[in-house]
């Protein structure tokens, strides 16, 4: 299986440099409804309306166990699309990038790799499936009053919501590899500027042989072509670059 991951020529360099991919926070998601919809598939499943303030108090648990843990989940995202200009649009600017495909196997084992979730159906199913989720106030009330009972309430939400996007997301066909770091002192933090404000992250060692393919935006001037082949080879990297098919306009 192959996965497109679409980026700008800075991130392709230090990708094949240094042999690592940034796994970014998942607090900040490009999807800002992801959160609202867990709640409302919660709801659902626990048979409360959502307007009700025994929904409002089960719901602010949810956000508190979010806001706390949602930021130590680092990701790294692909698409199963190659060469798709929705992609190009939305991941690089005016389609100056490239798309850079990987083959399974290409990342640390330890990462879980997960298909996104965009209909509201297979939220609930999602759910349904997690006796921690679908827990009734008496249950979700003992689960909680133990450290353990609240860990696994806590590994439950984070596991739903790591998966959910918003339907109007469908057509990225996202695919997510996803690591859990020990929290704030974990020496692996670092820091970057981002559009929403400060995020974390971390580098990941890859294997720079299940690089397949190197395909340059469509805005991309056709010299790159030679100059990444040679960069490529000089670093073990036996991907293959290519110019997208795409027309951007």
């Amino acid at each position: 299986m192959s996965y497109f991951h679409y980026t700008n020529i800075e991130s392709l360099f230090h990708i094949v440099q240094t042999r690592k991919v940034w796994f970014s926070s998942l607090a900040f998601m490009n999807d800002e409804m992801e959160g609202f919809e867990l709640h409302q598939v919660l709801a659902e499943v626990l048979g409360l309306k959502y307007e009700e303030e025994q929904c409002k108090s089960a719901l602010k648990l949810i956000d508190a166990t979010i806001d706390t843990h949602l930021r130590y989940q680092m990701s790294f995202s692909a698409s199963t699309l190659k060469d798709d200009i929705s992609q190009w649009r939305a991941y690089t600017t005016l389609g100056l990038g490239v798309c850079i495909e990987f083959e399974d196997g290409f990342i640390d084992a330890n990462a879980r790799k997960i298909n996104c979730v965009y209909d509201f159906d297979s939220k609930r199913r999602a759910v349904i499936k997690d006796r921690n989720l679908k827990a009734d106030d008496e249950s979700l009330n003992n689960l909680l009053s133990t450290p353990n009972g609240r860990e696994k309430y806590v590994k439950s939400i984070i596991s739903a919501l790591i998966g959910f996007k918003n339907q109007s997301f469908k057509p990225e066909e996202e695919v997510r590899w996803v690591l859990s770091i020990d929290g704030a002192n974990d020496s692996s933090i670092k820091y970057r500027p981002h559009r929403l404000g400060l995020t974390t992250y971390t580098e990941v060692p890859i294997d720079l042989s299940h690089i397949k393919t190197v395909t340059i935006g469509p805005q991309m001037p056709s010299q790159n072509l030679k100059t990444i082949d040679d960069f490529l080879m000089i670093h073990d990297c036996p991907g293959v670059v290519s110019k997208s098919k795409v027309t951007l306009r």
